[in-house]
């Protein structure tokens, strides 16, 4: 066999690198002839590489190929220099003596480091799949940014829409029709929170950083002048109350457009969401802080959130979000009257009465959803000691700039707020005796134990408080005169709060009572030899009657803006 013949029997260096097949050997057998696949490309088939035995090697053989790290050179060499070639591709090119199939090759240090490649000039990171980058941090919105994001959302549903006009109709019709029922915020101060956000738009550029806002605000406004600075300074951190003045805001907002019925808002169904997501991501901005050392407008705002998700159809995730209104509230012991001391009167004001929704919130989920009672007397060592809303709207904190807050008619509606607080805690406190009653029964018994006297006295006892618990209402909520006055006049603001708030007490009276009736039946209360058997029946249409007397007296739009708050008046279970 001649070596023209022997070498044509052999694939080329390049082809071997390559593992090509070699379809179409070296013409005419000559070592200076090319193959097809070196021809294509351009360039002479070489025969350089030394020809490898067949099989596995020896250790021996690998220790004596190994060559040095000092001897050998680097599988790739970077050339950072101008491409010779105009090109936006990549430069990293790569040497062609360069064998692929090589050694492994300790690394030199002088070999460039990742870090090197990106920042040389030739190296072009477009071309990194951004999936094996590490995501950057974006850096935080500021409230003054969210304030833009969310007018330009605002004009994006309705081109003619004006964010500060709607915020205002906002505030203006939930402190005309809500307010009466969750009174959780301070209206100067929610007002001046709107002010500083209208200010600070029109004097600041967007691209304006949360540090950057309250410090330019701090440095225009000196402490005592303006009542922000002074509420602000009660914070921790004082530099996110305008994230937490914007969260309240758009909190309120969305609380308004997704409770009130279409009649009252027309518009609200349309930007209900934004205000939501508004709010829920500013929230989300500083929820660290905020859980660590919250105040009364924590709860709140986590109070606002529960409802319009419940309203807009996520009951599950509507009750996490009360979850965490309801820990905040023990965490910050707001049953306990002495944590009070050293606030200001009206975060003292705000704690007491978030605490006390949050209760009748945590009562109604258990009696009409059957969710577990989480806040009650039981829960403390010290009991529930928190005093009833005293009603004080006081002008502390608020601004010469400020509205006007018309005082006897905010102090005029804790009557009724602090009526409905009576009728849930006495309907709570017979909930929980019956409870522990039925608690201590034998279980496997197929007909219920007769309750002992001591058992029954104390029932009826509860049973009687409960009952009466609205007896004493203010003469404003009397039934013989509060319709007709509405009637009469419609446009009366503070008889609409009225009507609103003896529709809720009514209609929550009546919803208890059918549920309690059914409660102490089964708990065998009215078992009697002497009972007519269709005594159980007339107490329950006797209370069914009652109930749709207060239905049909209140005005309809009354009803519409209780809502849920007014316990589900058209629940099939109950009624």
């Amino acid at each position: 066999m001649t070596t023209a013949t022997r070498l044509a029997a052999r694939a080329c260096d390049r082809c071997r690198r390559r593992k090509a097949k070699v379809s179409h050997p070296c013409d005419g057998g000559s070592p200076l002839s090319t193959c097809t696949s070196c021809r294509r490309s351009g360039q002479r088939c070489t025969f350089d590489l030394p020809v490898a035995r067949r099989g596995p090697k020896s250790n021996k053989t690998r220790r004596h190929t190994l060559p040095a790290p000092h001897d050998a050179a680097p599988p790739c060499t970077l050339h950072p220099g101008p491409p010779a070639i105009t090109s936006t591709s990549t430069t990293l090119q790569f040497s062609a003596a360069s064998p692929v199939s090589g050694p492994i090759m300790p690394l030199d240090p002088r070999t460039p480091r990742l870090s090197t490649l990106a920042s040389s000039p030739s190296w072009d990171t477009s071309l990194v799949d951004p999936a094996l980058s590490p995501p950057r941090e974006q850096p935080p919105l500021s409230s003054l940014q969210r304030w833009h994001q969310l007018a330009r959302a605002l004009q994006l549903r309705d081109p003619s829409a004006d964010l500060e006009r709607t915020v205002n109709r906002c505030f203006d019709l939930f402190f005309e029709y809500l307010f009466p029922l969750i009174p959780l915020v301070h209206e100067p101060s929610l007002r001046d929170g709107l002010r500083f956000f209208v200010t600070q738009a029109t004097g600041c550029s967007i691209g304006t950083t949360g540090p950057e806002l309250w410090s330019s605000f701090v440095r225009g406004n000196p402490i005592g002048a303006d009542g922000i600075l002074d509420r602000a300074n009660s914070l921790k951190y004082p530099e996110l109350w305008p994230d937490a003045t914007f969260t309240l805001i758009t909190a309120v907002c969305a609380e308004a457009a997704f409770l009130l019925p279409q009649e009252i808002f027309p518009e609200g169904e349309r930007i209900a969401d934004l205000f939501l997501k508004a709010s829920r991501s500013c929230l989300h901005g500083y929820l660290e802080v905020d859980l660590e050392y919250p105040n009364a407008n924590s709860v709140a705002i986590r109070y606002f959130h529960s409802n319009c998700l419940h309203a807009a159809g996520k009951p599950r995730f509507s009750w996490h979000i009360f979850g965490e209104a309801t820990r905040l509230a023990q965490v910050m012991q707001m049953h306990d009257e002495m944590s009070l001391q050293g606030l200001s009167p009206v975060e003292a004001e705000l704690r007491r009465r978030a605490f006390w929704i949050v209760y009748i919130g945590d009562k109604s989920a258990a009696i009409l959803n059957n969710r577990p009672i989480t806040i009650h007397k039981f829960s403390f060592d010290t009991g529930i000691t928190t005093a009833y809303p005293a009603g004080i709207e006081d002008v502390a904190g608020v601004s010469p700039a400020s509205v006007e807050v018309d005082l006897p008619m905010r102090m005029s509606f804790i009557a009724g707020f602090n009526a409905n607080l009576r009728l849930w805690q006495t309907a709570s406190d017979l909930i929980l005796e019956m409870r522990l009653v039925d608690s201590q029964k034998e279980a496997g018994l197929l007909t219920p134990r007769l309750l002992t006297v001591d058992e029954r006295h104390r029932l009826g006892n509860l049973y009687v408080l409960f009952i009466t618990s609205l007896d004493k209402l203010p003469q404003c909520l009397q039934t013989d005169t509060l319709l007709t006055q509405v009637g009469e006049n419609t446009n009366d603001r503070r008889q609409k709060q009225y009507v609103i708030q003896w529709a809720n007490l009514h209609v929550s009276l009546h919803c208890l009572r059918l549920v309690i009736t059914q409660k102490l039946e089964e708990m065998g209360y009215f078992a009697s030899d002497a009972e007519h058997p269709d005594m159980s029946l007339l107490r329950k249409t006797e209370i069914a009657r009652d109930m749709l007397r207060v239905i049909r007296e209140a005005p309809f739009w009354s009803l519409q803006v209780n809502g849920e708050p007014c316990v589900c008046i058209s629940s099939p279970s109950y009624i």
